[in-house]
């Protein structure tokens, strides 16, 4: 069998995405020797996958592995990804796509696995969700729910991250549950700490004590919350966001709240130097509303970071009860889970040692095999 990966959002740079659409590559070569796959990419993914290529030509596991590239250079979410991209993958004679995002393109006619990673924008929309202006976000919403009705209705399978995810799909487009998968993300096990501390500390002026944040700053993630929580315990907080879509705005909220010594922002950073940051802060907080997994939450139990969360359902099913879960629209309780973990001992060595037992159930490997599965009954 042929398999085209949309491949354009590709490595952590894309960050949660980015990370699975990486994973998955990377392990399905490792396991299949009978099928043969197109990856279609983007040139600012070339080094990227340079470095697979490298992998491969150093694997005898993954020597035998059918690949190719074919370079696409069309952005997500444009018009040419809807008339241009169908052209180029009927042009590989694929005989199963899986797009990896919900942004399958409405007019490519042949057989398509897609994942749904969540449902947040169903969930959080509105002028307060964009830095557009008004008009121009309702358009691309209206574009958004096209594109996503279509590929839900014409996919062959489709993949979510949780049961959470797979419920709520269910419920909003009745869809058949045998029709949808729950495959579950991992952790990377060469996610390591191998960036000494004092460099963090001159490159960022990080000091320690300090909560740590991974993610964007999108509304839903709920970040003014956890401002208004550190503010209260008087705490610092590291907030690791390579994008700054929304950063003016929690700038401004952080200004009018005085807690301009109290938050830094790294900008992107590396894995190494991310390990690093997991395993320096005093815990992980998470403040989201809206979730289609919670990789960075497993990301850092993975590196021995207690994890202090949101109590949605999504984390919950997730993280089970290797997590201490907070009212997420209430800062006082933020600041109160919070201050318990830090300063009981008893409970960061619990949280430390059933993060650590929790990562196991989480394999990019065992989801890899769970995702060839459905190649074969999607063709």
């Amino acid at each position: 069998m042929k398999i085209g990966i949309d491949c354009r959002i590709y490595g952590p740079k894309h960050t949660g995405i980015g990370r699975y659409v990486q994973n998955l590559v990377e392990n399905l070569l490792i396991q299949d020797k009978e099928n043969e796959y197109v990856l279609f990419i983007n040139k600012d993914s070339e080094n990227d996958f340079e470095n697979l290529k490298l992998k491969i030509k150093n694997s005898f596991q993954i020597s035998n592995c059918k690949f190719q590239i074919v370079f696409t250079d069309v952005s997500h979410y444009s018009l040419q990804e809807q008339l241009l991209l169908p052209k180029l993958i009927k042009k590989q004679k694929v005989d199963l796509m899986h797009f990896p995002h919900f942004n399958a393109p409405v007019f490519y006619g042949g057989k398509y696995v897609v994942t749904i990673h969540d449902l947040i924008k169903h969930l959080s929309k509105g002028p307060s969700t964009t830095t557009r202006c008004t008009a121009l976000y309702w358009l691309k919403y209206l574009g958004y729910k096209i594109v996503f009705k279509q590929a839900v209705k014409r996919a062959e399978k489709i993949i979510t991250p949780s049961q959470y995810v797979k419920d709520e799909l269910i419920k909003l487009y009745k869809v058949g549950a045998d029709k949808v998968i729950v495959t579950y993300e991992g952790v990377d096990n060469k996610f390591q700490a191998n960036t000494k501390y004092k460099i963090l500390n001159t490159k960022y002026k990080i000091k320690n004590p300090f909560l740590l944040y991974v993610g964007s700053v999108y509304p839903h993630k709920n970040i003014e919350r956890l401002i208004e929580a550190v503010k209260l315990i008087d705490k610092k907080l590291v907030i690791v966001c390579a994008r700054n879509v929304f950063r003016d705005r929690l700038n401004n909220f952080i200004a009018q709240n005085s807690a301009e010594d109290l938050v830094t922002f790294t900008g992107y950073v590396s894995n190494d130097e991310l390990a690093r940051l997991y395993q320096e802060a005093e815990a992980f907080v998470f403040p989201t509303l809206s979730e289609g997994f919670g990789l960075p939450g497993l990301e850092a139990m993975s590196l021995g970071c207690p994890v202090i969360c949101s109590d949605i359902s999504v984390l919950k099913e997730v993280y089970k009860n290797a997590a201490v879960y907070f009212n997420p629209l209430d800062s006082k309780d933020v600041a109160e889970k919070i201050k318990l973990v830090i300063s009981d001992k008893e409970i960061l060595e619990k949280l430390k040692k059933q993060g650590l037992e929790l990562v196991k159930e989480y394999s990019w490997q065992k989801m890899a095999q769970e995702t060839l599965k459905i190649y074969k009954e999607a063709a």
